[in-house]
């Protein structure tokens, strides 16, 4: 392979594998790489590399501990592995197999690791910290250099893993113009899940759950449960009714969702009211045993079936004796829990400085969050981000195609919506303090933890707002102060700001 060596600069890329997540992350590091070396970027699997390519170039290695190459440097106490789920540790520093050149490395815990760990090194490294003086060329940029990768680049180290397991998306299907782009913007702030909710399942449903895996997250298609937007006049709570309800909702999952290719299912039921009765039943009395019944049912046909129950908390906040009965099998998860973040009732209000009652909204959380024992699995939702245009919304008829829209419409759709996010974006920079504080409390005595944030017809596949990446980052890093938090992500590449 000698002869293939003519650059003394050469960088190359040497990766466990060339499929799977790995793969998502090597295409990343060459995207991100190309942008600044001017030489043709070989990938290398550590079963072809051999001793001459080792020794005669500069390296970004990338995989798991245990692959070949990253125990090696482990054993030689190069590089401190990082052994929690996702998690990943990465440095850039002297080669072990030639002094005179550099390496990259970043290894994973576990595939979504590795992945995560090319993410942070194109957004972090590749977005400010390689800038650090190296050479200088003029002193309209003393301090920094302008040909990373071909000067010498400055030493880096990083051990990281996030705080919340499952960190991702809930909004509604019809609003995703582009699933391809909207996924891979996720995947650039390390999300895992996407909660997508429609009328009907999209005809494409298994080719949008197969990219989403793609990137390594997993896919939960909503539909209702007897819910609707004027669910306090429609719902019928007799028991024929709820019977007739629940076998109509087994048929509905087993003709569209059952061979979809996702990985459970999402629901809401009649709770988003701000009494806690219709009629004379009692909403959180009621629904449990409805979502008990019904959960039973497909469980008993399906047990491996992972179901999330989006439960809105105004109307049972005071009942909560009621939804500690929920059965255990299914994922509780919250939204309304109180002020900002949860409501976002005072974004939408255009104040930036009432934030509700913090303290009370703390208290709530710290109590649901054990509310069925300390090993419970639950989650909430997250908002004050952008919603649907209600006085616009049709409901979608059956056999829609999820996530095709030109490139036109899209074009014109993100001018209009920058003009929220403007909005948004001070929000959060404002409050973003309490965003944290918030998640500490979710994950107070807790090992897991979901967590979703909505984000309905953002024009997210277009470009990453300010907003969602601060929600992304302070998931990932709770500990970190929130202001620190908003000047990381203002460096990334792949962030916009809402400028109109």
């Amino acid at each position: 392979m000698s002869r293939y060596i003519t650059n003394p600069n050469r960088w190359v890329i040497v990766a466990e594998q060339y499929s799977g997540l790995i793969r998502r992350g090597v295409d990343l590091l060459q995207k991100t790489v190309s942008d600044f070396y001017r030489d043709h970027l070989s990938v290398y699997t550590v079963y072809e590399v051999d001793e001459t390519i080792l020794r005669s170039c500069n390296l970004i290695l990338i995989g798991r501990n245990e692959s070949r190459l990253m125990a090696e440097l482990i054993e030689k106490q190069v590089l401190t592995p990082c052994t929690k789920r996702q998690g990943y540790s990465a440095c850039v520093t002297d080669s072990i197999w030639n002094a005179d050149k550099q390496m990259v490395v970043i290894a994973g815990a576990d595939e979504h690791g590795a992945a995560y760990g090319c993410v942070d090194f194109c957004n972090q490294y590749c977005g400010y910290d390689i800038y650090k003086c190296g050479k200088v060329w003029c002193s309209m940029n003393e301090g920094y250099f302008d040909t990373p990768f071909h000067e010498k680049l400055p030493k880096w180290s990083k051990i990281s893993a996030p705080d919340v397991e499952e960190r991702g998306i809930w909004t509604w299907g019809h609003v995703i113009y582009d699933y391809r782009s909207f996924f891979d913007n996720m995947f650039l702030l390390k999300m895992n899940e996407i909660v997508i909710w429609n009328d009907y399942a999209p005809i494409n449903a298994k080719e949008i759950a197969d990219y989403a895996h793609s990137l390594g997250m997993k896919l939960i298609w909503g539909f209702a449960w007897g819910w609707g937007v004027d669910c306090s006049v429609s719902a019928k709570l007799d028991d024929e009714s709820l019977h007739q309800l629940r076998d109509e909702i087994v048929a509905k999952y087993e003709r569209e969702y059952l061979n979809s290719g996702c990985d459970g299912i999402y629901f809401q039921s009649f709770t988003e009211l701000q009494t806690a009765y219709i009629g004379d039943k009692l909403i959180a009395e009621t629904v449990v045993d409805f979502v008990n019944d019904t959960a039973s049912a497909l469980l008993a046909k399906y047990p491996a079936l992972h179901i999330q129950f989006g439960l809105h908390a105004d109307s049972v906040k005071n009942h909560t004796e009621f939804i500690a009965k929920v059965d255990p099998r299914v994922y509780i998860i919250w939204e309304n829990c109180g002020s900002f973040p949860f409501q976002g009732e005072h974004a939408d209000n255009g104040s930036e400085y009432d934030f509700g009652d913090l303290p009370a909204t703390r208290a709530f959380v710290e109590k649901i969050n054990v509310l069925r024992g300390t090993g419970d699995k639950f989650g909430v939702v997250m908002k004050g981000l952008t919603g649907l245009d209600w006085s616009r919304f049709i409901h979608q008829e059956p056999n829609l195609v999820m996530g095709e829209r030109s490139k036109r419409f899209m074009h014109l759709r993100t001018e209009e919506k920058n003009r929220i996010w403007k909005f948004r974006q001070t929000y959060w920079i404002r409050n973003v303090e309490h965003v944290r504080l918030t998640t500490q409390s979710l994950l107070k005595n807790k090992d897991y933890m979901n967590v979703q944030a909505l984000v309905e017809d953002g024009m997210f596949e277009t470009g990453i707002p300010l907003p969602v990446a601060i929600y992304a980052e302070t998931l990932w890093d709770a500990q970190k102060d929130g202001m620190e938090t908003v000047l990381q992500v203002m460096k990334y590449p792949c962030v916009t700001m809402a400028n109109l």
